[in-house]
């Protein structure tokens, strides 16, 4: 039995459980002004443009990577995209879509609720 396979497994959504390898690979820690960061920040956002097909240089779109979970960027576009007297739809299908209107709550945004 490897060390992984004792590990708990973790059945939530998200990217949670990860393997050695990439522990190991994720273990150095980083400095936001660090040229090796930003060059490699760089890389990951040029590749997420390409995939998603939007220009890369001087388009109209670009990716901005952020930390934390996808609460926290779901978060960070409702108050970022969406002008205090904005309105937004929330799909609510369970836990996540509940939490969405209490960040709209939050943060003082409209929204309307469609519940499945």
């Amino acid at each position: 039995m490897t060390d992984f396979a004792k590990e708990p497994l973790l059945l939530t959504p998200g990217p949670l459980t990860t393997s050695r390898t990439v522990k190991e690979a994720m273990s150095r820690d980083w400095g936001a002004r660090d040229a090796l960061f930003i060059e490699m920040t760089s890389r990951v956002r040029r590749a997420f443009e390409k995939i998603s097909g939007v220009e890369v240089d001087g388009g109209s779109h670009t990716c901005i990577p952020i930390q934390g979970s996808g609460t926290f960027a779901v978060e960070a576009a409702i108050t970022s995209f969406v002008p205090r007297n904005g309105k937004v739809l929330v799909l609510v299908n369970g836990a996540y879509g509940r939490r969405i209107c209490r960040i709209c709550n939050y943060h003082n945004r409209t929204f309307t609720s469609y519940e499945t």
